[in-house]
Parts: structure tokens; sequence; C-alpha cells
């Protein structure tokens, strides 16, 4: 609506008798002009304040550029917000609000995941994104000539009636976990327990690193600059000829490693389990059966009926392993090729899967006289 134009009254035409009537009515005439200035002003003011009328021109640029910047943040999330409420939560570093935002952002916020986050040391640890991006590096800008001896048969000594022997005590310890994941899963006592020997020695290597699995992770989902990894550059050759592929593969890891973050805290408010119950491996793999978080909720068991997944006790994880084969096709009666090819989805190497079947071969035949390390 434009504001009010003052109209100023035509003059009065001359009375046709003159004299002190004239003048009276020309003196309430200029009371009636007097008094309708003041009444049109008033509105004026109320037109530039009042809350439900239009405001001036150049208010109105300023609410249409507002409104446009409303509707691209409706298209291009804002984190902003997000971020202030993570910077006001007690015993968060800074260096995690990002997290904290986007985590928000997902629905995973409040005291608990607060809790969570304060756990975490007040500077990320470069070494997961740095040795990921220096493998990825030298992959790509640094390639070695061929490999003069073909991939070993086995892993160096881990196919030894010592190791079958340790296997056979494990399955008598856990038998109820083993006959289970064999009934419901199709899966042999022999050949989970020679998968867990190749992923965590039966549980006694744990993690690769001194980090927790959370850490290592959440430390990844921030790393998303080159200067996140400065102590790796060096270790990368050139790489100021090749920053936009550093960005980019940066980001790429980083979204990676921010879902398998999401995954591990959706894991630990579900299954009340601690960060500093989750030793991990250099990238984040968890439990005996070395599982990356994302896949918890979709391949985690309950083996003990406790009505939760925690992947620390042999009896989840034995049926969460076996429940992954399982999902991927494994049953009972498979061939020795078909049994090698599932073992690969598990961990995308023939050496793996040669040894997981040879180690099973030993602990499901115990020898008649010592047995031999096989090549």
């Amino acid at each position: 609506m434009a504001r009010p134009i003052l109209r100023h009254p035509l003059p009065p035409a001359a009375h046709p008798h003159g004299g002190r009537a004239s003048a009276h009515r020309r003196s309430r005439d200029l009371l009636a002009v007097v008094i309708c200035c003041a009444l049109l002003l008033a509105a004026c003011g109320s037109a530039r304040t009042g809350k439900d009328t239009a405001a001036p021109t150049e208010d109105i640029l300023a609410s249409a550029s507002s409104n446009a910047a409303d509707a691209a943040a409706e298209k291009t999330p804002d984190l902003s917000a997000s971020l202030s409420e993570a910077a006001r939560a007690p015993g968060i570093a800074p260096c995690w609000q990002p997290l904290a935002a986007r985590l928000k952002a997902d629905g995973l916020a409040g005291p608990r995941v607060d809790a969570l986050l304060a756990t975490l040391s007040s500077t990320p640890t470069q070494s997961p994104m740095g040795r990921k991006i220096r493998e990825l590096y030298r992959r790509r800008f640094l390639p070695r000539p061929p490999a003069a001896k073909p991939a070993p048969l086995y892993y160096k000594g881990v196919v030894t009636e010592a190791n079958a022997a340790l296997c056979r005590d494990f399955i008598d310890e856990h038998k109820a976990a083993f006959a289970a994941a064999d009934a419901r899963y199709g899966v042999s006592p022999a050949i989970a327990a020679s998968l867990l020997f190749v992923e965590t020695r039966l549980g006694k290597v744990l993690g690769d690193v001194a980090e927790n699995a959370f850490y290592t992770l959440a430390s990844m989902a921030v790393s998303t600059t080159p200067e996140s990894i400065s102590h790796w550059l060096a270790q990368l050759p050139g790489y100021q000829t090749h920053l936009p592929w550093l960005q980019e593969i940066l980001h790429k890891r980083a979204d990676w490693a921010y879902g398998e973050t999401r995954a591990l805290v959706e894991h630990m408010l579900r299954d009340h389990i601690p960060p500093e119950r989750l030793p991990g491996s250099i990238y984040g793999a968890v439990g005996l059966c070395q599982f990356m978080p994302s896949n918890i909720s979709t391949y985690g068991a309950d083996g003990d009926g406790d009505g939760r997944v925690d992947l620390f006790t042999a009896p989840d994880a034995i049926a969460s392993l076996a429940h992954y084969l399982a999902r991927h096709g494994w049953k009972a009666g498979l061939s020795r090729e078909r049994q090698h090819s599932l073992l690969m989805t598990y961990n995308h190497s023939r050496t793996y899967a040669n040894t997981i079947l040879a180690l099973s071969d030993l602990v499901a035949h115990a020898p008649d006289t010592g047995g031999e390390a096989r090549p």
C-alpha cells in the first residue's frame, strides 16, 4: 500500500455577501485544514511503524532480499543455527561443532549426544585420514611396478594346528552360540571360528590403533581440507599440482566417515555402549567380527538374547558374522567355490578367503599327530 499523499483544499469561492461572515468562514475552513493535516500526518506515522501496515520502498526491497535468501536456504540446509547451539554445548571442543551440527540436522541431538561428543579429544587425529589419502594418492599418482611375486596363498603363520586348537577351544567355550549360528544360518562352527581368528585372533586383538573407533571416525568426518592432514602432506610428493583432486577426495572420504560416525552414534545410543568400549581398526571397524558401524544395524544380531547387539561379546559377534554371510547367500551344503566367493564379500581378498577355508579344515578335522603349518 502506498503512503498517503496530502492534498490541500482548493481556495474557497468568494461569498456573495462578503464581510465578517466570510472572514468567519475562512477561519473555520483554516481550522479544518489544520485538523485534517494533523490527522493525515498521524496516519503517515502509523504507516511507517505499524505492524500490519506497508513499509517504505527501501524496507520492501530489504524484505524481498531477505525472502530470496530464505528461499535459497530452503534448498541448501543452513547449519549455522545448529553450529551456534553446538558452540554452547558444554564440553564440546570447537573442532567438533560442524559434526555436532550435522548430527543435529540428521535428528541426533540432545544431552546424550552432547555427552558422547564431549568425550572426544580437543583436536582430531590426523592419522586415519592422512593414511587413507596417502594410500589413494600413491595408487593414483605414484603407481608401483607390477609385483614380482603373486599374492600369498595364505596369511603367514595363521594356518597351523596350534591355531586350529585355539579355535576348537573357543568353540567349546561358546558351544551354544556356535550351535545356534549353525542351526539358524548354516555357518559351521569351524568357518565362524576361523573367521574370528583371522579378524581379531578370537578377540585378543581388537584394535589396530590406540584411538577408539568413535574418535577415529569423527576425526575423519571433520578432515575436509589439506590443512587437516598437514602432517601427512610431505608424504604426497607434488600434491600442490593435484590440489583439486586432493580437495575432492578429502570431501568424499569425510562424507563416508560421517556416515559411519552417525551409524556408530546411533549404535552407542541404541545399545548403550560407551566410546571407551569401542577399540577399532585403523578405519573404525569394531568387535570380534570387525564390522563397520553402518553394518551393525543391518547385520548385527543379538546372540545372547539380552536385547542389544554388542559385537565385543562372543555370542553377538558369532551370530552377527553368520547373519552377514547368510544375507549374502550362505547356507549349508554350499560348494567350496561358493563359500570362497562369499567370504570375499566380507573382505575382498583371495588370500583372506583361502586362509579361512584352510584353517577351518584343520579346525573341523583334528589330525592324528601334531600338525604342521600349511604353506
